[in-house]
């Protein structure tokens, strides 16, 4: 499904995790694999006075650089994956972004932590500012899957629609994924807010997406129950995947930057900060 896949990492735990994802897709994909480390400018956080160091700095994290991701051509060699190596200075959105169009990446693997409240708005969240931008789907991940690099990465994904052209989108994805990798899926639609009664309008209409997804899910050969649900969009997401026992879940977002991917309310990045189930972002921007 995926031929070359982008994941980036910094050495900490969670884009640990993230390598040892992308890699069990890239060995149960045949998808080669691009794993970029970004370097940052030790003159944006340097002194006056100590900035005459500065190159002995740079040095450093070259190198430091470059042994993390020998480390993970390692890995990922033992692992059967083709594997190429990136490091480049700069902004870490912007250098994976770029990475991502200049390489042709179909897929964007990145590691997260858990946050909650103020923190997952706060400017600048690697995961929030790629997925807002990124017009590849991009999978987020917070632990390293407990399978072997060629084993089956699941069972059932959760795929959140609402009927909007990027969660339409999201839908198709998630049966091409369901094919390739032999899933089931959930298909879940949230009403916002509390039941009031009984076969409303937005109940209506909600069932009607549920029943379109379904459809197209039968028609790829992927089975596939449904949810109508009441609620908090996000939060609603996150318990469903956990009382279904999923292994993942789908979202779509469209495409976004500036101000308006910090926005309060923004389901996508809420989910991805919330749950510790990896979250594939799938976009549609306009003219896709």
């Amino acid at each position: 499904m995926y031929k070359d896949v982008l994941v980036a990492t910094g050495g900490s735990p969670w884009s640990d995790a993230a390598v040892a994802y992308a890699i069990a897709i890239a060995a149960r994909t045949g998808a080669s694999l691009r794993v970029l480390t970004v370097l940052v400018n030790p003159a944006m956080y340097v002194t006056p006075d100590v900035i005459a160091g500065s190159e002995v700095v740079a040095e450093v994290i070259e190198q430091d650089g470059q042994e993390l991701l020998a480390r993970v051509a390692a890995r990922a060699h033992q692992a059967g994956v083709d594997c190429k190596t990136i490091w480049r200075w700069g902004a870490v959105p912007d250098s994976i972004l770029q990475t991502a169009a200049e390489d042709a990446c179909d897929l964007i693997v990145l590691g997260a932590h858990m946050v909650t409240g103020w923190r997952r708005l706060r400017l600048g969240q690697i995961a929030n500012a790629v997925a807002a931008k990124a017009h590849q789907p991009v999978l987020v991940v917070k632990q390293a899957p407990e399978v072997a690099p060629d084993a089956p990465l699941g069972r059932c994904i959760l795929v959140a629609t609402g009927g909007s052209p990027w969660s339409d989108r999201a839908v198709e994805h998630a049966i091409t994924l369901a094919q390739s990798e032999h899933l089931s899926m959930c298909l879940l639609h949230v009403v916002p807010g509390r039941a009031r009664r009984r076969h409303s309008v937005a109940d209506i209409e909600g069932q009607q997406i549920l029943d379109r997804s379904a459809a197209w899910a039968a028609d790829a050969g992927v089975a596939a129950n449904t949810i109508l649900a009441h609620g908090d969009v996000a939060g609603t997401i996150v318990t469903t995947a956990a009382e279904q026992q999923c292994d993942g879940i789908v979202v779509g977002s469209r495409g976004s930057s500036g101000w308006k991917r910090l926005m309060l309310g923004s389901i996508s990045n809420a989910v991805i900060v919330t749950t510790g189930l990896p979250v594939l972002v799938v976009k549609r921007f306009l003219g896709d």
